[in-house]
């Protein structure tokens, strides 16, 4: 009995690493140069610009997106009614040791408005423990200024990616959402907005994956980071 309980772990190990290299085999847009979202959005609008700058992974540095203003954080300062100054220190890869470590020490001196992170989903496939995780994030909101409105988006839904097959795309999905809410409860507990990105944009992008997912399969398109911009904006208005 007991070498049968071991062997499925073992299994499940075998049949995730064959399909991890069939899923590493698709459209690498990671190669691209990354855009340079800082800057200015919206500067023929009136009011004082919004400090704003934004934590985390390849989501939130563009990749998937046509061009700069497509991406996700050019993509959502846009759609607001005053100036936004953005700096984006997000790096594609990045779990939540890669925020803490790498792009914390670059953050901006002076007075920020607003902070928006987004990372977890390459913790999830990667298998960092949710607890590790949970700690790492908690170092991040720690070292974020006083004052600043942080707002934490949680992780996409994975079980949606069509890159992955079954059933890696089923597990990945399942971790994802350990590592969602983590987010969840730390914005709770920190009096932090969450955004339910899996939640509200899941089940357009496992509708129409053709529309939403970039070329890779893996990665939101333009359509899909509007998606993405519509949930924070929803989850910050606190619609239902």
């Amino acid at each position: 009995m007991g070498a049968a309980i071991v062997a499925i772990p073992v299994a499940a190990v075998a049949i995730l690493g064959a399909e991890a290299v069939l899923a590493g085999r698709g459209v690498d847009l990671t190669e691209t140069d990354p855009y340079d979202l800082d800057g200015v959005v919206g500067d023929d609008k009136p009011g004082r610009a919004e400090r704003m700058v934004w934590l985390g992974d390849s989501t939130v540095a563009g990749v998937g997106a046509s061009e700069p203003d497509a991406a996700l954080p050019r993509s959502y300062a846009a759609g607001l009614d005053h100036p936004v100054d953005l700096t984006v220190l997000a790096v594609s890869g990045a779990r939540v040791a890669d925020v803490v470590d790498e792009q914390l020490p670059r953050f901006p001196e002076g007075e920020v408005d607003t902070v928006l992170i987004s990372i977890g989903a390459n913790d999830a496939v990667h298998l960092t423990r949710a607890g590790d995780f949970g700690r790492r994030y908690e170092q991040v909101l720690d070292a974020l200024p006083e004052g600043a409105d942080v707002v934490m988006l949680g992780v996409p839904d994975i079980g949606s990616v069509p890159r992955f097959a079954q059933p890696l795309r089923f597990l990945a999905g399942v971790r994802g959402g350990t590592i969602d809410a983590v987010i969840d409860d730390l914005a709770g507990a920190r009096g932090h907005t969450y955004v339910d990105i899996a939640g509200r944009t899941g089940p357009a992008f496992r509708r129409d994956p053709g529309t939403f997912f970039a070329a890779d399969d893996y990665h939101p398109s333009d359509a899909g980071y509007v998606l993405w911009s519509q949930a924070i904006t929803a989850d910050l208005l606190g619609s239902g």
